[in-house]
């Protein structure tokens, strides 16, 4: 009996070896998705629920309040975030690949000698390479969001199914949450800590770091477009990037704008002037005042550990990885306080 008992067990235990890798591989495909929906769900849940609260107190809305709330919660961003986002992200793949072609083919040569010989007399011993600089940068663009516009049912396929995941993540939050503590040999206690660690993780990543650059690379862009560098929207990425560089930030970026306006421009211009006015009053303002106000709350993450993970998650996943890469390490970071008040007792 004892045999039959051991040999139902070890059966049992392949069925579910075997099925779980098959379900694995089923989903691994969406699990990015599925991920970033699911903090995308923690980090507009107060919305929603605050909807939710306004519907159930409107008679005749309570029993359909969850789904209204979360269908509003969805149109809201998608109207306000989503829609604005991908035809930006556009308009930079464009600048990126015109500046790309440009490059690759010499266009940029003779810019190329005026900006070293006006850069040589000050930095005699400094070989600058600018032509493989810009090529370098503007095909990592190229080729990472490029693969994102490669296929387009490929992107309606996973918007899609983001936004029918945030969706149930909304509004099932309780029966998903019931199901996870089923499953889990976690105590509720346990639980509670790393979801809430997750949360404020997010939040201070996703909302702070991430939102703070995003912002200084669309006024970096702003001021290329009114003090005239060329492809600006993509400079303007590039800044954004380079804003979770610690100490440095977009300066990288806007001070050899100035310095392309000075040699470039006709003798009495001042749109360099302009540009340097700008990205110390307009960008550096940005950091120093939208920068504590979102970053420093919650969970703290060292910027030069965000980059990395937002540049190891694009090589990693592609150009989902610039928002897994950092949820990945909000993560990995979460269990690690949820742990440390475990062990402490408290």
């Amino acid at each position: 009996m004892q045999n039959v008992s051991r040999a139902r067990n070890i059966f049992f235990i392949v069925l579910l070896i075997i099925f779980g890798v098959l379900s694995f591989s089923v989903l691994s495909k969406f699990l990015i998705v599925l991920a970033l929906a699911y903090i995308c769900a923690l980090l507009v849940l107060p919305l929603q629920k605050r909807l939710q609260g306004w519907l159930e107190r409107r008679k005749g809305f309570k029993r359909a309040a969850p789904a209204l709330a979360s269908t509003i919660t969805l149109i809201l961003l998608v109207v306000l975030i989503i829609t604005p986002f991908s035809l930006m992200l556009g308009k930079i793949f464009t600048d990126a690949q015109g500046f790309y072609v440009k490059v690759t083919e010499g266009g940029t040569g003779a810019l190329s000698a005026r900006i070293e010989n006006a850069v040589q007399p000050y930095f005699p011993n400094v070989d600058i390479k600018i032509n493989e600089i810009a090529q370098g940068i503007s095909g990592f663009v190229v080729s990472n969001i490029g693969s994102f516009f490669s296929s387009t049912f490929d992107i309606v396929l996973k918007l899609f199914l983001f936004l029918i995941a945030l969706f149930y993540f909304l509004k099932d939050r309780t029966h998903f949450a019931t199901l996870y503590a089923r499953i889990t040999p976690l105590s509720d206690k346990d639980n509670d800590r790393i979801f809430t660690s997750i949360r404020t993780a997010a939040r201070s990543i996703m909302i702070g770091s991430l939102v703070v650059a995003l912002c200084q690379g669309i006024v970096t862009g702003i001021g290329f477009a009114i003090f005239g560098v060329p492809n600006p929207f993509f400079w303007g990425a590039v800044a954004g990037m380079f804003a979770l560089v610690p100490a440095v930030g977009p300066a990288l970026i806007w001070i050899p704008a100035v310095i392309y306006l000075y040699v470039t421009g006709d003798p009495g211009s001042i749109a360099w002037i302009g540009q340097l006015i700008w990205g110390v009053v307009a960008v550096g303002l940005i950091d120093n005042i939208l920068g504590p106000l979102v970053i420093n709350k919650g969970i703290s993450i060292h910027p030069l550990f965000i980059l990395l993970s937002v540049i190891g998650g694009i090589a990693m996943f592609g150009p989902e990885g610039f928002l897994f890469g950092p949820l990945v390490l909000s993560i990995f970071v979460a269990i690690i306080e949820a742990w440390k008040v475990r062990e402490s007792g408290v």
